[in-house]
C-alpha cells in the first residue's frame, strides 16, 4: 500500500510537471495573441463621405470601400465631405488640392472641402484620422485621376491623385482599418495589355464610319479615351539603298504639298515592326532592322515576365501585322516560314486569323486542295499536325511542351468566350483569306447590301475567345488585335466593304472594353487603339485636306478617295488605363492641324516603361 502511495505521488508530480511545462509553451502563444488581438481593434462606429460632381452635383452618402464620383464619364470632383460618427474617440480631417486655388485648409467632420459653382477640380486629397483612438486604425483612400485610373492605395495623410499635372479626381473610395491591416483591391496593379491596330485607317476612315452607323462623329468607345494623339508613321530606307534616310514627319511640307504624303509611304510590316519592336526598319521586313539584326519584341517582354501573349486578326494569321508580333524574317512574304516560326517556335499562347487551306473567302469547302493553300499556316505537314493535336513545344518555360488545341468553327470561337478555357489556342475559321472582305458580291455595294458570311465568328467573337484564354495566367497577358482588311477595302477604294471592316473593328473594341469592366479594370488593363498607316488618303473632296461630310445615319458620307496605295498621314492613337498618361511625354511633335502627336516607335517604349 505504501508502494502504491508513493507510486500515486510521483504520476502526481510528473502530471503536474507536465502541465506546467504545456503553461510554459503555450503561455507565450497567448500573450502574443493576446497582443495582436488588442493591436487589431476592429472599427466600431460608421464612417461615410460624398462627393459633388460636374453636372451631377452631390451624390448619395457612400462607406465601407464604395465608390464615390464616376468613372468613365470625364467627369471632374468639385468637393468633397468625409465624416466619422458613433465612434466618441475617433474623428476625421481632410484638406484638398484645388485647380487655380493648391492646397485649401484642413476641415473636419463633415465639413465641406472643395468648391462647388465654380467648376474647379478636385485634383488631390489628404485624409487623417483624430481622436484619443486613432492611433489603433489606419485610414485608407484611393483616387480616380483623368488619365491614370485608379491610383494606389494611400493611406493616414499621403496624397491621393497628383498635385502638378492639372489632372482632375474623378472618383474616391474610403476604408478605415485596425492598424496594419492591408487594404482592399491590393492587387489592382498593372497586368495587361491589349493593343488594337485598324490596319489602313485613317481620321476620316473612324469619321465615315461613325457617320453612317451612329450618324455622329466620336460615337466609338475609344474615341473618349482620356490620351488622344497622333502618330506619324514613316519607314527607313533599306541601308544598302542610296536613299536609306530615316524619314519623318515635316508638317510644313505636308501641308504645303498635297501630294508629299504619298511618297515613301510605310508598309503595314515596317509600321507593325516599329510598333512591336521600337524599332524602324525598312519595308517588308518582319521583326528585323536595316542590318536584318532581329529586334526583341512586346510578346518577347511580356514572356519574359512571365506573362501570356496572342495574336489575333481578321486577315491571314501569318499576315505582316501579326507576324511582326511574334518572329524576325527578312521578307513578309515568307508565309510559310513565318507561320511555322509563330506555330513551331515562338511562346505565343494565342494565335488567331483567317489560312484555312481547307476553304475558300466565301467558306465553302475547297474539292482539291493545292499545296499552296496551306501557306499561311506553315504547310500541309504542319496544318496535319495541327489537326492531329500533335504540335506542342514549352510556351511557359518550365521545360515541358505545351500543346496547341486547334478551332476552326464559328461553334468552338463562341464556346472559348467563356468557361474553362486551354492554355494555348490556334484558331483558324474556315475562310481562306478574310474574315468578310474577299466574299462574293458586289464589292462596290453599300455596306451590308450583300449578305455577310455567317460560317465565321466576328473579330470582336475572336477578341472575346482569347481573352477568356489569355485571363488564365494570374500575372496577365499582352494582347494585338488587328483589323486587317480595313488596308484592303481602302486599297481597292471599296468605301462599303471599308466602311463594314472598320465597324467590325470598332465593335471588337466595345468588347475589349466590356471585357475590362467586367473582367479587370481601368487600373490594371491598358488598352491602346490606333493604326499602322492610311491607306487610300480618304478625304472630303478632292485634292484637298477635308474631313468626309456628313450625310446621316445609313446614309454614305461625302469622301473621296485621292490614291490606291498606303500614305503617311498622321493616325490616330487613342489610350485608356494604366499608363495611358505617358504618352504625353512623348507627343512632343507639333502639327498645326493635328496637334501634338508621337512616334510609332513610342509606342511600344510607353508599353515597356509600365512593364518595367
Amino acid at each position: 500500500m505504501k508502494e502504491d502511495g508513493i507510486m500515486n505521488k510521483m504520476k502526481k508530480r510528473i502530471l503536474l510537471s507536465a502541465l506546467l511545462l504545456m503553461v510554459l509553451i503555450l503561455l507565450p502563444a497567448c500573450v502574443n495573441a493576446g497582443e495582436t488581438e488588442s493591436q487589431a481593434v476592429a472599427f466600431q462606429g460608421d464612417y461615410t463621405y460624398q462627393t459633388h460632381i460636374q453636372n451631377i452635383g452631390w451624390q448619395d452618402w457612400q462607406s465601407e470601400a464604395s465608390i464615390s464620383g464616376t468613372t468613365g464619364r470625364s467627369l471632374r470632383l468639385e468637393g468633397i465631405k468625409l465624416k466619422v460618427s458613433d465612434h466618441p474617440n475617433l474623428g476625421i480631417t481632410y484638406q484638398t488640392h484645388i485647380q487655380n486655388i493648391g492646397w485649401q485648409n484642413w476641415v473636419s467632420d463633415g465639413s465641406e472641402s472643395g468648391t462647388t459653382g465654380r467648376s474647379l477640380r478636385m485634383e488631390a486629397i489628404r485624409i487623417n484620422l483624430t481622436g484619443t483612438e486613432a492611433e489603433k486604425y489606419d485610414v485608407y483612400y484611393q483616387a480616380h485621376v483623368q488619365n491614370r485610373g485608379w491610383m494606389a492605395w494611400v493611406k493616414n495623410g499621403e496624397v491621393a491623385g497628383t498635385e502638378s499635372l492639372s489632372y482632375r479626381m474623378e472618383a474616391i473610395r474610403m476604408v478605415i482599418l485596425a492598424k496594419g491591416a492591408s487594404p482592399p483591391d491590393e492587387s489592382t496593379a498593372f497586368k495587361n495589355v491589349i493593343l488594337m491596330i485598324s490596319d489602313g485607317c485613317g481620321a476620316n476612315h473612324i469619321m465615315a464610319t461613325d457617320y453612317f452607323t451612329n450618324g455622329q462623329a466620336g460615337s466609338q468607345v475609344y474615341e473618349a479615351f482620356p490620351a488622344r494623339y497622333y502618330v506619324s508613321t514613316y519607314s527607313a530606307g533599306k541601308i544598302e539603298s542610296d536613299d536609306d534616310a530615316r524619314y519623318t514627319y515635316d508638317p510644313a511640307i505636308v501641308w504645303n504639298s498635297f501630294e508629299e504624303l504619298k511618297n515613301r509611304a510605310t508598309d503595314s510590316a515596317a509600321s507593325a515592326t516599329a510598333m512591336a519592336t521600337g524599332s524602324k526598319t525598312y519595308n517588308g521586313a518582319i521583326g528585323v532592322d536595316p542590318n536584318l539584326k532581329a529586334l526583341p519584341n512586346l510578346t518577347e517582354d511580356f514572356e519574359a515576365k512571365g506573362k501570356s501573349t496572342g495574336v489575333i486578326t481578321s486577315v491571314e494569321l501569318s499576315h505582316a501585322t501579326p507576324a511582326a508580333f511574334v518572329v524576325h524574317d527578312p521578307d513578309r512574304s515568307n508565309y510559310s516560314g513565318i507561320a511555322n516560326q509563330m506555330i513551331k517556335e515562338s511562346r505565343i499562347d494565342v494565335i488567331m486569323g483567317a489560312g484555312n487551306p481547307l476553304y475558300n473567302d466565301d467558306s465553302v469547302k475547297r474539292s482539291t486542295v493545292e499545296a499552296d493553300h496551306y501557306q499561311f499556316v506553315g504547310g500541309q505537314e504542319t496544318w496535319a499536325a495541327l489537326e492531329a493535336g500533335s504540335l506542342a513545344n514549352d510556351a511557359d518555360g518550365d521545360g515541358d511542351s505545351d500543346p496547341w488545341q486547334l478551332i476552326q468553327t464559328k461553334a468552338d470561337f463562341e464556346a472559348l468566350q467563356s468557361g474553362a478555357a486551354p492554355n494555348r489556342v490556334i484558331g483558324v475559321p474556315p475562310v481562306y483569306t478574310t474574315l468578310q472582305y474577299g466574299r462574293a458580291g458586289d464589292l462596290n455595294a453599300r455596306p451590308f447590301a450583300v449578305g455577310l458570311n455567317n460560317q465565321v465568328p466576328s473579330l470582336a467573337t475572336m477578341a472575346s475567345a482569347a481573352l477568356n484564354v489569355l485571363d488564365n495566367n494570374e500575372a496577365g497577358f499582352f494582347l494585338m488585335i488587328e483589323g486587317g482588311a480595313v488596308d484592303w477595302a481602302a486599297s481597292k477604294n471599296h468605301s462599303g466593304r471599308m466602311i463594314e471592316e472598320e465597324t467590325a473593328f470598332n465593335e471588337a473594341a466595345a468588347t475589349v472594353c466590356d471585357w475590362v469592366e467586367a473582367n479587370s479594370s481601368w487600373s490594371e488593363t491598358l488598352v491602346i487603339v490606333t493604326s499602322d498607316h492610311e491607306t487610300g488618303y480618304l478625304t472630303g473632296s478632292a485634292g484637298i485636306y477635308d474631313e468626309v461630310v456628313n450625310n446621316g445615319q445609313g446614309q454614305m458620307p461625302t469622301m473621296v478617295w485621292n490614291s490606291e496605295g498606303h500614305t503617311n498621314q498622321l493616325v490616330p492613337v487613342f489610350a485608356k488605363g494604366p499608363g495611358a498618361d505617358l504618352f504625353q511625354k512623348y507627343a512632343v511633335g507639333a502639327d498645326p492641324v493635328r496637334g501634338a502627336y508621337i512616334n510609332n516607335t513610342d509606342i511600344p517604349r510607353v508599353i515597356r516603361e509600365l512593364l518595367e
